[in-house]
């Protein structure tokens, strides 16, 4: 009962931050917002982060699982084998502008700090390990072609999926590259 409710805390603390970021942005949502908002105390935050940047990366951390989450929701819904519809919502879900891509930025902006950048890395670790089961699960499927390399598959997404989130945070809507085409793209050139 008591983890459900660590749960229940921290998702709060978590769609209050979000909504703080869609509101003011990142570098200008406090710890203070964040405390006003929820109506909890400093220590209870720090039950469960140590900095506000912290706080940022368990929202990227939340948004791959629910990503993954309906990617398999998705699988199971699936019928005749054919997941591309699976495929199809990822790429689209990682394709959205929102709150994610603008942590993601703000993120890279901090890198220096070495915690940061620890925590960029353990990310993108993440990323790749969700990437390489999503493209293995396609080429069960017969999404992806069998002889694709899952690993470099995998890097090349997750190379196009970070260079997409800044293309979308700077470019005007009408130059965009959609997801979609860009996975349409490497599929098309791993089958070469």
């Amino acid at each position: 009962m008591e983890q459900k409710l660590d749960q229940q805390t921290l998702s709060h603390i978590l769609s209050v931050t979000e909504q703080l970021i869609k509101e003011t942005g990142c570098q200008q949502t406090t710890l203070q917002m964040i405390m006003d908002r929820t109506g909890l105390s400093k220590g209870a935050i720090y039950h469960y982060v140590k900095s506000k940047d912290e706080l940022f990366g368990k929202i990227l951390e939340s948004y791959m699982t629910t990503v993954n989450h309906q990617f398999h929701e998705a699988v199971k819904l699936s019928k005749d084998n054919d997941i591309r519809p699976a495929i199809q919502a990822i790429v689209s879900s990682m394709a959205e502008r929102g709150t994610s891509n603008t942590i993601f930025i703000y993120l890279l902006s901090q890198q220096h700090k070495p915690n940061i950048a620890t925590m960029l890395k353990e990310l993108r670790r993440s990323l790749m390990e969700l990437s390489e089961a999503w493209i293995t699960i396609g080429k069960e499927h017969g999404a992806i072609p069998a002889h694709v390399d899952v690993k470099a598959f995998a890097s090349m997404f997750v190379t196009l999926s970070y260079g997409l989130r800044v293309n979308q945070m700077i470019a005007d809507d009408q130059q965009v590259p959609q997801m979609q085409d860009v996975f349409l793209f490497m599929i098309n050139a791993f089958q070469k």
